[in-house]
């Protein structure tokens, strides 16, 4: 469907996100942590590189450890269940989301259930299958992954099909679980990424209260899909300087082509979420773009990279910040390459 058809549209049909939640492990990794794993990454040199205090993890700091030093493998780890699965992490933040929506701790019916994450639990079935499982959710599932960027991506998808009136309501998961494949010998990498979960409720209801879904872009160049991976049962690697260059110039050039398709500036945003990559990124592209830091949300500093979750559980940790009229802008950039971008109203 062309822009202008879906424009037409949206102006007969709201979509809001009616409740968001979020969830992270309660184990805790500071850079003093990194820095005892013998991989040259001193706790003030790794802040000052990226801005990032701490993060947190699925696995313990002992499992860690024992995965720095060839002690155990991943797959030992999940065998005897000190992994939790993406339906385990998903329970909190859909409770929470439920409880901000005006369906309270009472789910809606749930036509559609969307996952978006990097670091998958099955390769089949659908993890958005495993998860609705998990959540006592009957209904369509599937998989929408990509990478970092699976929170804007999976709200563009869910968006054409509401607006196709092939779904009313929508549930979208992003959760992460880097930690579990990552190289703890890579101080380039490993101290970058934290593990967490976001639910999203998205309705087509009338007369419901949220965050107005105003648009949705995605775009991809596929020519760089080598530039972030993660190999079929290997661990993530990324050309780390080239990664940082597309991720401020796609936050910003996408953020403008979004303010721009409505005839908005920088300065009539309430507020401004992007991807949790670092904070010096964040930082960056905030100032090509002249976002004020009182307009600036985020949570990478404690949280680290959490990838597809990262975005998304910025909002939600500040779902009771958002005051009626205010206009959000979410960005993301991911592997694929991938980017893309969200304008939200407070409705």
């Amino acid at each position: 469907m062309a822009d202008t058809q879906l424009s037409q549209t949206a102006a007969k049909k709201r979509l809001v996100i009616t409740g968001m939640g979020h969830y992270f492990p309660p184990e805790v990794l500071t850079n003093e942590f990194f820095e005892g794993l013998d991989i040259g990454a001193k706790a003030d040199w790794t802040y000052e590189r990226v801005g990032i205090r701490q993060r947190h993890s699925v696995l313990t700091a002992e499992h860690i450890r024992q995965l720095r030093y060839g002690l155990t493998t991943r797959q030992e780890l999940i065998d005897a269940g000190h992994i939790a699965t993406m339906a385990e992490m998903c329970k909190e933040p859909w409770q929470l989301a439920l409880s901000r929506s005006e369906h309270g701790q009472k789910s809606p019916a749930i036509d559609l259930v969307i996952a978006g994450t990097s670091v998958p639990d099955w390769d089949i079935p659908a993890n958005a299958c495993s998860i609705a499982a998990g959540l006592g959710l009957e209904c369509t599932a599937f998989d929408v992954n990509s990478a970092c960027s699976s929170f804007v991506v999976d709200l563009h998808a869910a968006r054409g099909l509401m607006l196709s009136d092939m779904a009313s309501c929508v549930a979208i998961f992003n959760a992460e679980r880097y930690s579990t494949r990552l190289d703890f010998s890579d101080r380039s990498s490993c101290m970058l990424f934290g593990d967490g979960a976001a639910a999203t409720l998205l309705s087509s209801h009338q007369h419901i209260h949220g965050l107005e879904l105003i648009d949705t872009i995605v775009e991809s160049s596929p020519t760089g899909f080598q530039s972030v991976r993660m190999a079929e049962g290997g661990l993530f690697t990324q050309n780390g300087a080239a990664v940082q260059r597309f991720a401020v110039t796609k936050t910003v050039a996408i953020t403008r082509q979004l303010l721009a398709r409505h005839d908005l500036v920088a300065n009539d945003l309430a507020y401004f979420v992007s991807h949790q990559a670092n904070y010096r990124m964040l930082t960056s592209a905030c100032d090509k773009l002249g976002i004020t830091p009182e307009q600036h949300l985020h949570n990478v500093e404690l949280r680290g990279n959490q990838g597809a979750a990262g975005a998304p559980s910025v909002l939600s940790a500040h779902w009771d910040r958002f005051q009626v009229g205010d206009l959000i802008a979410v960005a993301v950039v991911g592997s694929g390459l991938t980017w893309g971008a969200a304008l939200f109203k407070r409705v």
